[in-house]
């Protein structure tokens, strides 16, 4: 049993600390206590999100990007020969870049063609998955070879191979996530971000870090790097490689709807057979789409038929196995006939871009938007 001295010398005691708590810092009694600023600091550290007020640092002018472009291809050829793989991954591609990375990479697209009918492929999403990156590099060059393919038939092609260079290029091994440790494939602000992206990454992924969808939606330079291209462009289709899970998937319009689809979402997917047929039949699947993921925010949010192609392996010695595979269905994905068969959607599916007028986002041409 507690005494009644002991009592009041407990809450004397308690009452001592509250008082010093209360004092400014600058006291006598204060002066003499250690306090750690540890705890404080982890309380508030700073979030390296891209903001309106911020993008401007991540836009290159067309001076520097022509400076750096050639320094960065020397950095991923030296990369790309510790896989084995060619040795001079750029070619002579005319390559662009109108925006950088956290680490100040620029981020590089090539475009092929003048025509209305547009193809936009990516890569190097997820570097991790090692394969889908030099494939995307090669079908630039290949395209730069062989023009026979779109010039004069009303058709433009943009390949962006390496949306994620950070993540290639860190020092150790390729990371799944960017600089800043984001998921871009789970980063795209779709309608469901909020109420599903981090819930999903905490039920499904058990919160592990590689799948991180970010704090916020759009947060990432990457993430609005795909999204001026897609609004820059207009694609009329979309095929982005992955790995390494082995299948083909569709990802609307109309892949996500109770109803039956219209004969146009029947005729966009039905893209997803006719690449399957040209590369041996490749296994089809209905995967289903995540909170911020392209094939949510392109196919089923923006009615732009997109494909995913998931490359069997990560394999770095699979590289030209999967080029020769896949070649026909990439050629056959840039000539199937899909002009205007994106349909108007509303809400959410606006243009981001609008909101970075004053920023100093560009175009393709450079100029600002």
């Amino acid at each position: 049993m507690i005494s009644a001295g002991t009592f009041r010398s407990f809450h004397l005691a308690l009452l001592a600390r509250l008082l010093l708590l209360c004092l400014p810092l600058s006291t006598p009694a204060l002066a003499q206590m250690t306090i750690s600023r540890e705890p404080l600091a982890r309380g508030f550290v700073s979030i390296p999100l891209v903001t309106k007020e911020t993008f401007k640092n991540f836009v290159l002018e067309s001076a520097e990007s022509s400076a750096m472009i050639p320094a960065f291809c020397g950095t991923i050829s030296t990369r790309f020969e510790k896989f084995g793989w060619d040795r001079n991954p750029c070619g002579n591609v005319p390559w662009k870049a109108s925006l950088k990375s956290h680490a100040g990479k620029p981020l590089i697209y090539a475009e092929f063609g003048e025509g209305e009918d547009t193809t936009l492929f990516l890569s190097g999403v997820h570097p991790d998955e090692l394969t889908p990156i030099p494939v995307g590099f090669r079908l630039a060059r290949f395209l730069a070879e062989h023009k026979e393919l779109w010039e004069g038939r009303g058709t433009r092609i943009i390949v962006a191979p390496l949306v994620n260079p950070d993540g290639f290029l860190i020092p150790r091994v390729a990371q799944r996530t960017n600089g800043n440790g984001v998921d871009l494939n789970r980063n795209l602000f779709t309608a469901d971000w909020y109420n599903r992206a981090k819930k999903w990454w905490a039920d499904r992924r058990e919160r592990s870090p590689s799948h991180f969808p970010g704090h916020f939606p759009n947060s990432e330079i990457e993430t609005l790097f795909q999204i001026k291209l897609i609004e820059a462009y207009n694609p009329d289709k979309i095929l982005s490689i992955h790995a390494p899970l082995g299948f083909l998937d569709y990802d609307g319009p109309g892949s996500a709807t109770p109803r039956r689809m219209s004969p146009t979402e029947e005729k966009a997917s039905r893209i997803v057979h006719a690449i399957s047929a040209s590369t041996k039949n490749y296994r089809i699947v209905d995967y289903s789409f995540y909170p911020g993921s392209l094939g949510n925010y392109a196919g089923n949010e923006r009615h732009i038929p997109t494909l995913t192609l998931e490359l069997e392996t990560t394999d770095p010695t699979k590289v030209n196995e999967y080029w020769g595979q896949f070649l026909p269905g990439f050629k056959e994905m840039i000539r199937y006939p899909l002009k205007n068969s994106a349909a108007q959607v509303k809400g959410n599916a606006s243009r981001f871009f609008n909101e970075y007028q004053s920023s100093g986002a560009l175009d393709e041409n450079g100029k600002p938007i």
